[in-house]
């Protein structure tokens, strides 16, 4: 989303969590006309800090601000207290902050890890590439692709379930399971979770599409790390699956 597209007043704020180091427009995401942008490092996504993420804009109120909520809502960052050469003890709580800061020890893991985010990326396309061509004449509706001149993170490979599919999406999984390939559903949609359901009173039928797309969609393993054969047995798992 570009700022330009929001009414007068509001903020633009992109949810970014599975996106590094996916481009938009020739551009990456994070250096776009949106007030803010958030990663996510959680140990699946495409760098990883363990847990955490990271912030980024270019307005510096905005910045100063999320330093300061970061931290409890104290005034100075505790490592420029504790590193200062000269008294600098005093420190204000001016609003009532969070606990949000990365570790230093994760955000070590983070810097090395964003030095290698372009060579993890160009593997997970690898694998894509692969899953596309081993995928290409069976029922299954592939993930979209980047736009010519982008880039696609590969965060997740989701097929779906065509309409000729033998299977249910169930019987998919199960099959993919027993054959030693662990898979899972990208998401389970916010009306059937107990709390939303409930408290709004929800009902499957009220989100046809996004209730027929979680009905068909499996994810499939991808990660860097995943050797040429690897690809090849969940390849041909899925082609079994589907038998």
């Amino acid at each position: 989303m570009r700022r330009h597209a929001a009414p007068p007043g509001l903020r633009v704020i992109e949810d970014a969590a599975h996106a590094l180091p996916t481009t938009c427009g020739g551009k990456l995401i994070g250096t776009l006309d949106s007030d803010a942008t958030v990663f996510s490092f959680y140990a699946n996504k495409t760098i990883t800090t363990g847990e955490g993420g990271m912030l980024v804009t270019r307005d510096p109120e905005l910045a100063k601000r999320a330093k300061t909520m970061r931290l409890h809502g104290i005034s100075r960052d505790a490592f420029d207290r504790f590193t200062a050469r000269k008294a600098a003890w005093w420190y204000e709580i001016v609003a009532p902050g969070y606990k949000y800061n990365l570790t230093d020890i994760a955000a070590a893991i983070g810097i090395h890890q964003l030095k290698r985010a372009r060579d993890f990326q160009q593997r997970r396309r690898e694998i894509a590439e692969q899953f596309d061509a081993g995928f290409s004449s069976l029922p299954l509706v592939l993930p979209p692709k980047a736009l010519p001149g982008d880039e696609h993170a590969w965060h997740l490979y989701v097929i779906r379930l065509a309409d000729d599919a033998r299977v249910s999406r169930d019987q998919f999984i199960e099959r993919m399971f027993d054959q030693g390939v662990g898979v899972s559903v990208h998401y389970i949609p916010l009306h059937l979770q107990p709390y939303w359901r409930d408290a709004y009173r929800l009902e499957p039928d009220q989100f046809p599409v996004s209730q027929r797309v979680y009905e068909r969609a499996i994810s499939l393993p991808i990660y860097p790390s995943m050797s040429d054969s690897d690809v090849q047995t969940v390849i041909a798992a899925v082609r079994a699956s589907l038998q």
